[in-house]
């Protein structure tokens, strides 16, 4: 009876085990510009239709199919690019057991990189940067669900010794194998390749490798290695989790002639960052990137929303927060409490001084998140300064022995051993717990349907000290559409004040937008003549502002 038993098992693990794609990448060459070749071998629809998955459309970038070419099978008969339903369809001989097919993959995009080129496939002489819903084609047998898991091998073959390869699932390995992966994970990583530097770190016993490329301007890698060291070890400790027992981080240069940008985007096992590579650039933007997207991996990765915007004021607001927080508290970049109050006193601003400031949590949608600036920024600055409310209510009610810390940290531990989602019913009823009142009235008047917070009520309960006034941003001007002519000003701005008026035709501008405390600059041409133009785009508002003080930061108990 034993081996009966026994052979059972077995044979049903065997029909568990799951579907298996088989990739090579290999460089190659299209009409004398650099290309990946990319071949997969995998299981044919026995019914001699076999349709593989690749959008068109994804992360904001359309016709994705422009990148794609050379489409080949030996076993296919006809293939059809459908680009509108997104899929590639192969007519074969039924019962055919398994399929080879390959296709090349290059960049379309011309010129000096820029940030919103890293979205679409990036492939140079030198190096190579593309996320892999824009690199791996998948069957669609494979994934009837988005939780399907299947395995992937890939092997990475024709690169030189010295040609460094770093992506979201291990570094510098020609052949990789990756076990119980779905469509969600696989489709959610970065691959690059190329004169990257890797940089291994260990973090408590786990890996963690840092890429970088180019020779920047403002700092020398050794600096952001040791910032992203700090901030790895510094939010698993806060989270109480070194489960990850591999992470990288990629950082691309890219190209804008004056001024700064950068960005990041959150992905499976990684973070993939760009930055301007210029002097205009600033290291503790840099430090902000890195903490917020990488505390993503616990606000937005294990604690997951239930209705995605709906939540944005935990998962971006409260991100925001303890970005903020774990900076100063963590001394990252020598940035410490002072830097706490400056990034808060930011986010109250903006917040105040937003147009949609009053805006109910509904209208945080899909469509308004991802096409307005305004709402878009919203959850993150409502969110940031209900978070601070939050963790001073529970500081003052426990006399200090607990803190928004601990809350955060339940939520975390009913994410992991609960498949527990963020919602509001729950959240109020966790929050409560630490709470002598109930919180929801406070939670729907300001979350819910929107109404600005009592700043100097907040500041006074809890004995901050402030001001009542603050100097926020105010360009004082409207520029037209193509940004080259002033279309209207404010005759009490600074702008009108030092000569600039409406109608003036523009040769340069320049201004960090949201911070008064950065002069802004305009060229102006007037009769063939070019004139300079300096001044600071402030006005003073009656917005509470938290003081630089030695109480404060003893209140704030970093």
């Amino acid at each position: 009876m034993r081996k009966i038993i026994l052979l059972f098992i077995i044979a049903f693990t065997a029909c568990q085990e799951n579907n298996q794609i088989n990739y090579e990448v290999t460089p190659s060459e299209r009409d004398g510009k650099p290309a990946l070749n990319i071949s997969m071998e995998f299981k044919a629809n026995p019914d001699g239709e076999t349709v593989l998955l690749l959008q068109d459309n994804a992360w904001g970038q359309e016709n994705l199919y422009n990148t794609l070419s050379n489409l080949k099978s030996e076993e296919a008969s006809e293939i059809i690019k459908e680009k509108d339903s997104n899929r590639i369809i192969l007519k074969h001989d039924k019962g055919l057991s398994k399929i080879r097919f390959s296709y090349t993959i290059q960049q379309d995009t011309e010129g000096k990189l820029t940030t919103l080129d890293t979205y679409r496939p990036v492939i140079q002489k030198d190096f190579f940067h593309v996320f892999s819903h824009n690199l791996f084609m998948l069957p669609r047998d494979y994934v009837p669900n988005s939780k399907e898991l299947f395995d992937v091998e890939i092997h990475w073959n024709g690169f030189n010794d010295d040609f460094s390869l770093v992506n979201s699932f291990e570094t510098n390995f020609r052949k990789q194998q990756i076990k119980n992966t779905n469509e969600r994970y696989f489709h959610s990583a970065v691959f690059t390749g190329g004169d990257y530097r890797a940089y291994e770190l260990d973090i408590k016993g786990n890996k963690a490798v840092f890429g970088i490329r180019g020779n920047w301007e403002i700092f020398n890698d050794s600096t952001i290695v040791s910032i992203l060291e700090k901030t790895l070890t510094a939010q698993r400790n806060f989270w109480q989790d070194h489960s990850q027992k591999y992470f990288a981080v990629t950082m691309t240069p890219t190209y804008m002639e004056r001024g700064s940008g950068f960005q990041g985007s959150g992905l499976t096992n990684s973070f993939a960052t760009t930055a301007t590579n210029n002097k205009y650039l600033e290291l503790e933007g840099l430090v902000y990137l890195f903490n917020h997207e990488l505390q993503h991996n616990w606000t937005g990765h294990v604690i997951r929303n239930e209705n995605e915007e709906e939540q944005y004021w935990f998962s971006e607001g409260f991100t925001d927060y303890y970005t903020f927080k774990n900076i100063a508290k963590n001394n990252i970049a020598n940035l410490n409490e002072s830097f706490f109050i400056s990034k808060f006193n930011e986010s109250v601003m903006a917040l105040y001084t937003s147009p949609v400031k009053e805006a109910p949590n509904s209208e945080i949608n899909y469509d308004n998140f991802w096409s307005s600036r305004d709402y878009g920024k919203l959850p993150y600055r409502r969110g940031a300064v209900f978070a601070f409310y939050l963790d001073s209510k529970i500081r003052k009610e426990s006399n200090g022995a607990k803190s928004l810390d601990d809350l955060m940290l339940e939520i975390k531990e009913d994410a992991v051993k609960n498949n527990q989602k963020l919602n509001h019913k729950y959240f109020l009823s966790k929050a409560n717990q630490y709470l002598k009142e109930d919180l929801t009235p406070f939670f729907t008047k300001h979350i819910i349907n929107g109404e600005l917070f009592d700043l100097e009520k907040i500041y006074s309960d809890f004995n901050y000290d402030f001001t009542p006034t603050s100097n926020v941003f105010d360009l004082g001007l409207v520029l037209s559409e193509d940004r080259k002519e002033i279309t209207e000003i404010d005759e009490n701005s600074n702008a009108y004040k030092v000569g600039l008026r409406k109608g003036d035709q523009l040769s340069f501008r320049g201004y960090y937008y949201g911070n008064p405390a950065y002069e802004a600059e305009f060229k102006v041409v007037k009769n063939g003549k070019e004139t300079h133009y300096k001044y600071f785009p402030a006005r003073v508002a009656k917005i509470p502002s938290l003081k630089d003080t030695t109480h404060n930061k003893n209140i704030l108990s970093f």
